[in-house]
């Protein structure tokens, strides 16, 4: 894969699951797209567009809300570039194929409408209107093993094969 260019969507720190998803309309997600982070950003369930970063401070996806990323993915967002993520958050959304690329002090060097080139395997940030290019965080390889299949459930049947050996044959 190569990096892709897109925009910054900046939030701050501990930024919780309940209010990405605007608490109530979680369960239509249609309703959870129309306002998807509008408690901090009016115009961003609006005007966020196809292949746009969410760029956050520390302990994005903070608590236990585990629908919060298939509504950001559904938005189109490319990836989530945060200081840190919330653990469930975090695993539940590389398992959406919605990478999460942790960056300790990114939040400060980035500002809303910033256009960034993101190599999501390569773990890189190149902020356009400097040149400078960050480094994030190691991702676990079985995480972008799974982002490559196209998230956890394509991840699986990829490796049906493996197991086949282990099913009893019910033909003798």
């Amino acid at each position: 894969m190569t990096a892709t260019k897109g925009r910054a969507w900046t939030f701050g720190d501990h930024i919780n699951t309940e209010s990405i998803l605007t608490t109530g309309r979680e369960r239509d997600l249609e309703s959870a797209k129309a306002h998807v982070l509008e408690y901090y950003d009016p115009e961003f369930p609006k005007k966020v567009q196809p292949g746009d970063f969410i760029v956050a401070g520390r302990n994005f996806g903070a608590s236990s809300g585990r629908q919060a990323g298939r509504v950001l993915k559904a938005k189109g967002v490319k990836a989530v570039l945060c200081d840190s993520a919330g653990r469930v958050f975090y695993r539940n959304t590389w398992n959406m194929a919605l990478p999460v690329l942790q960056c300790a002090g990114l939040r400060d060097k980035v500002e809303k409408g910033d256009e960034l080139e993101v190599d999501i395997e390569q773990g890189t940030i190149k902020i356009l209107k400097t040149g400078e290019i960050l480094k994030t965080d190691e991702t676990p390889a079985i995480l972008m093993e799974i982002y490559r299949a196209g998230g956890m459930l394509e991840w699986i049947k990829s490796r049906r094969h493996l197991y086949k050996t282990l099913e009893p044959d019910l033909n003798q």
